[in-house]
């Protein structure tokens, strides 16, 4: 029995001990938060007038996310269960994890993949997309899946057909939830050239060429489908704002990739991962230098052996820079969508881990060196999870719209010059009970918020404008971070009357609701008030 056990625990273990610390860090406390970022914008919200092509045409990314949304509201037809919407996305993260794990062992070791899987599994942007209603995590699934099973037709040759098949099928699906799923391109066209080298060149192989074009034909359709009439079709907005995303123009604000990672994983994460990476892209050239070039000898002391192939590095590493020169040279506002060079980037920096274990091995007649390691490794390890669950899982405090004590350290809140898309971080409002308050007292029917337009219009059905309103929705440390009430007859009324509605946590106020009289701030001191 123990004999059985063993290998069993041996060789599932690591995934399952991955798999279940990711399941804790996407799927606990999922439906705390209000919708937060563009999350409303991924519902299936259609005007009666509007017809279903229209609607998809009418979005400025790919109708995936918009199909999930599509299924889940016919249980919950007003978006109210905010956990029963996010679920799916939940899910894809999740199993993004998984597929990545088992798509770096087919490239490398059992170690590498773990360290990869794990970095992916705690990295806050990975989190953040797998609790929010959105694109990303099934892009990133199919993506990495894709890639699996292209994989797998390139070393399996018991299902070559199928899985180029399903590999292809599936970077499809990538694309038709976000553009993003094309810079898997340098690893697809390398597996892709493998397989017709392998077994159409060499072979003249009749049953390749067929599931080649079937494979190009049937993703081909899908993807013209929907991308041919959009760009026919592509509205003056969707321009705009890519154009402003290129140019900056849409912002007003600094954009910093490497600010916005550390928003997102603010304490030590990105100096960890630097340092990582210089490491892990010196082991993959030295690597490459001894297998190919030329030996050193005193390479051989860092590198003893060859555990790894220097190709896999190079094809992880065209992966990680294709993206990289895209978002960070061409487009001004890359935003989360750095995520798509981040990926492969787990890769190296789990090299740069290989590089200091075999570094430490070169020291092998110590006994210490070894303990070093492997205790360093479980305190990075420990301190990025901790890290993470205490960002996205636990709600005591929310950051970043609020200090947060972390350990010995407080998690600071975001300055605001930067350019920076928040989403995914513990938040809630009380956006139900402020529609309830209002909607069950007199009303005329005109609001005034600090909050975003994207979000009050979503939960209250009246038209916003302060001199006519009516209510004023005051939102302490509001996701567009302006706090302050800045038009003058909401900050005049506040001043000298009482909310009609408050929500408070921990003897705090989040929500104030005022009810003003109707009328600009002249005329409200005319009338006396």
């Amino acid at each position: 029995m123990i004999k059985k056990i063993t290998p069993f625990l041996k060789n599932y273990l690591p995934l399952l001990f991955i798999i279940t610390l990711s399941g804790v860090l996407r799927f606990f406390s999922l439906g705390y938060s209000d919708y937060q970022g563009d999350e409303i914008k991924s519902l299936f919200i259609k005007e009666e007038d509007m017809s279903y092509s229209e609607f998809f045409l009418d979005q400025r990314k790919g109708p995936g996310q918009f199909f999930v949304t599509f299924i889940t509201k016919q249980l919950d037809q007003d978006y109210s269960n905010e956990f029963l919407h996010r679920f799916p996305f939940a899910i894809a993260g999740f199993f993004s994890v998984y597929f990545f794990y088992k798509l770096v062992l087919i490239y490398f070791n059992k170690k590498i993949a773990f360290y990869s899987a794990f970095f992916m599994m705690t990295n806050g942007f990975f989190v953040a997309f797998s609790r929010i209603v959105q694109y990303q995590s099934f892009t990133i699934l199919f993506m990495i899946a894709s890639l699996y099973y292209f994989s797998l037709s390139v070393i399996n040759k018991k299902n070559i057909y199928r899985n180029f098949f399903v590999g292809f099928i599936l970077w499809s699906f990538s694309m038709l939830f976000h553009y993003d799923g094309v810079f898997i391109l340098p690893f697809t066209s390398y597996l892709i050239f493998l397989l017709i080298r392998n077994n159409i060149y060499k072979k003249g192989n009749y049953e390749t060429k067929k599931v080649l074009f079937l494979s190009l034909f049937i993703s081909g359709v899908f993807l013209l489908s929907f991308y041919l009439p959009f760009i026919i079709n592509i509205s003056k907005n969707t321009l705009e704002y890519w154009s402003g995303r290129v140019s900056g123009d849409v912002s007003g604000k600094v954009a910093s990739s490497m600010y916005l990672f550390s928003v997102y994983q603010p304490i030590y994460i990105i100096h960890f991962y630097l340092m990582l990476f210089i490491l892990g892209i010196f082991h993959g050239l030295s690597t490459f230098i001894k297998r190919y070039i030329i030996r050193f000898k005193k390479l051989d002391r860092f590198i003893p052996e060859f555990n790894f192939k220097p190709r896999y590095f190079l094809l992880f590493t065209a992966w990680m820079l294709l993206p990289l020169i895209f978002m960070e040279i061409f487009i001004y506002i890359p935003g989360t969508h750095i995520y798509t060079y981040l990926i492969p980037l787990f890769v190296i920096i789990s090299l740069g881990i290989n590089f200091i274990e075999i570094f430490l091995s070169s020291f092998k007649k110590f006994f210490i060196p070894g303990v070093i390691f492997y205790f360093g490794l479980f305190i990075l390890f420990l301190f990025l999870y901790l890290q993470s669950y205490s960002i996205y899982v636990d709600n005591t405090s929310e950051y970043p719209w609020e200090e947060e004590k972390f350990l010995i350290w407080n998690f600071p809140r975001p300055n605001p010059i930067y350019h920076i898309s928040i989403f995914g971080f513990p938040y809630y409002r009380n956006w139900e009970g402020i529609r309830d308050a209002i909607l069950t007292t007199n009303n005329n029917t005109y609001y005034s918020s600090n909050e975003r337009v994207s979000i009050t219009r979503y939960y209250i059905p009246f038209e916003k404008d302060t001199d006519k309103a009516g209510y004023y929705i005051h939102i302490l440390a509001p996701q567009s971070f302006t706090d302050k009430i800045y038009q003058d007859k909401a900050l005049y009324w506040s001043e000298r009357y009482r909310p009609i509605f408050t929500f408070s946590r921990n003897g705090k106020d989040l929500v104030r609701v005022y009810f003003m009289e109707k009328g600009t701030l002249n005329e409200l001191k005319i009338k006396g008030f």
